[in-house]
């Protein structure tokens, strides 16, 4: 069967994909797998267009590196602003699922718990409309004036996601070093290796991660 992607969520996907053009993309996808065929899902081309062709509605989008969830969020909460304003594509029948949350159109687009067996940590799920000419509609979605993720400063004796991706990526950057140990935890040894890092890309080596060695580490 002939199948496509909606064209409101191709546009979404080639917004997204220039707003945060390092992206981890692993957990994307549109066209379902066989465990959604057997299911109803938006994730199926079941929704036939004006020549027959079926229509994916839904799309993926990965919630970021590692642990860090913060590109996922700031596209779902950019949706759901954008959903209260009328955009097209978030008519009858589109919803939007995020790290345990929820908000749809039915819900005057107010987040709700998620209590389905995929929490959607990994992803963002978005639904667009039923309607062929919400779906396909060709309105910019506004993603490059959406604030940017933002990291925390993180130092000794911070504990957290954050801390875990830290430790993840400075496992990537220095694989002949003892390895780091991935535990969230803003230990000595952790501090050491990002004093490390900070002397060999000239900054101030001070065992603190701010804006300037998140950036050096290849974060936007």
């Amino acid at each position: 069967m002939a199948y496509r992607l909606a064209a409101s969520l191709a546009l979404l996907r080639e917004e997204v994909n220039t707003r945060f053009p390092g992206r981890d993309k692993a957990s994307d996808g549109w066209i379902g797998d066989p465990a959604h065929a057997s299911r109803k899902s938006d994730h199926n081309p079941w929704r036939k267009d004006d020549r027959g062709v079926g229509v994916v509605r839904a799309l993926d989008v990965d919630s970021g590196h590692g642990t860090d969830t913060s590109v996922g969020r700031l596209v779902a909460d950019h949706l759901v602003r954008l959903a209260r304003t009328g955009h097209p594509a978030l008519g009858r029948g589109a919803y939007v699922i995020s790290d345990r949350r929820i908000a749809s159109a039915t819900s005057g687009w107010a987040w709700r718990r998620y209590g389905g067996s995929n929490p959607h940590i990994s992803h963002t799920h978005v639904s667009v409309s039923l309607d062929q000419s919400d779906y396909d509609s060709r309105r910019p979605w506004g993603l490059a004036g959406a604030p940017p993720p933002s990291r925390p400063t993180i130092r000794r004796g911070s504990e957290g996601p954050a801390v875990r991706e830290l430790q993840q990526v400075l496992n990537r950057w220095y694989p002949s070093l003892p390895r780091l140990g991935e535990d969230g935890v803003f230990g000595e040894r952790t501090e050491d290796r990002v004093k490390h890092f900070q002397r060999g890309s000239g900054i101030t080596a001070d065992g603190v991660v701010g804006p300037m060695t998140w950036r050096g580490l290849g974060f936007k």
